[in-house]
């Protein structure tokens, strides 16, 4: 995992986040190849997506203002459709996807939509971050989409 994701769940907001991760998965979730993670931040839930390309994996770990947490692990290999949203595609700036939806094999519907962490938290706003963000959410996709077995 980029340094980058390491940095932003260290922050004082989202600290917990980064702790939920490491007592389910042990540190090796910050340091694998074999994990793609991406956070998006509500005002009422923090949300952490973690795919487990080797386990071909979807966890959800939420925490709520309360410090309640949450873990649900989908097996991505029982996915019957995925579509990714593009606003304004453009094939000359590779214009990233601003929200992904999947449908399982046992009905549930999982949305992600990173863009959501801009209106929860201000650095979320920063050319930088956004770009981090973006990158990290296709490279979710890409785990995703190499774990589907077809």
């Amino acid at each position: 995992m980029s340094t980058a994701i390491r940095e932003r769940l260290s922050s004082e907001g989202v600290s917990n986040l980064r702790t939920a991760a490491v007592l389910e998965f042990t540190e090796e979730v910050f340091e694998s190849d074999n994990y793609r993670t991406l956070e998006v931040l509500t005002p009422e839930l923090h949300y952490l997506y973690i795919v487990n390309i080797n386990d071909r994996t979807l966890t959800i770990l939420t925490i709520s203002e309360d410090l309640a947490v949450t873990k649900e692990t989908l097996f991505t290999d029982r996915i019957i459709s995925m579509k990714e949203y593009f606003d304004d595609y453009s094939l000359v700036d590779n214009t990233p996807p601003h929200k992904l939806e999947m449908v399982f094999l046992n009905g549930t519907k999982i949305e992600i939509e990173p863009g959501l962490s801009k209106l929860h938290a201000q650095n979320y706003q920063e050319p930088s971050i956004v770009n981090q963000v973006s990158e990290e959410f296709e490279h979710l996709i890409a785990a995703i989409k190499n774990t589907i077995i077809l």
